[in-house]
């Protein structure tokens, strides 16, 4: 059922996360040419956790609330890696640069295990740990008014 909540993470995920793939873009010594489509299609993923599973979740805790977002943005890295693996192994096997499925999925988890750790960065972490603190004060913010003018009536 569609609620404030889940819009506002939705939108906050998705808006948030445009951000962190800009930057996150930034930790590679070359930075890759198309900026923009990563980062959208993360925010593509996180918008679809946000309404999916960060928003039904959300209630009057804080606390809560704040470990819901982490696990939201954990799923995100899992869906995002999942669905790059998967463009990835067909395109490279389509170029004829991996010869079965056992030489793709090797170099889907290549790549992720890269992502992984260029993500351990100190300072991108702290970012990550900000924004989810602002993501968790809005979120539960806008579901506790939400849910006190439902209540009113």
């Amino acid at each position: 059922m569609p609620t404030f909540t889940r819009l506002a993470a939705m939108v906050l995920f998705g808006a948030l996360t445009y951000f962190l793939g800009m930057r996150y873009q930034l930790l590679f010594e070359d930075p890759p040419r198309s900026l923009i489509t990563g980062s959208l299609f993360l925010a593509g993923c996180a918008a679809f956790v946000g309404w999916s599973f960060v928003g039904p979740r959300i209630d009057r805790s804080y606390f809560r609330a704040f470990t819901v977002v982490i696990q939201g943005y954990l799923v995100t890295l899992f869906l995002a890696l999942f669905l790059y693996g998967f463009y990835d192994a067909f395109t490279q096997g389509y170029a004829m640069r991996y010869k079965d499925f056992g030489d793709a999925f090797q170099g889907v988890m290549r790549a992720a295990i890269d992502h992984l750790t260029r993500m351990l960065d100190r300072d991108f972490l702290l970012l990550v740990a900000g924004i989810a603190v602002i993501i968790t004060l809005v979120v539960t913010t806008v579901f506790r008014v939400a849910e006190a003018r439902r209540t009113e009536y």
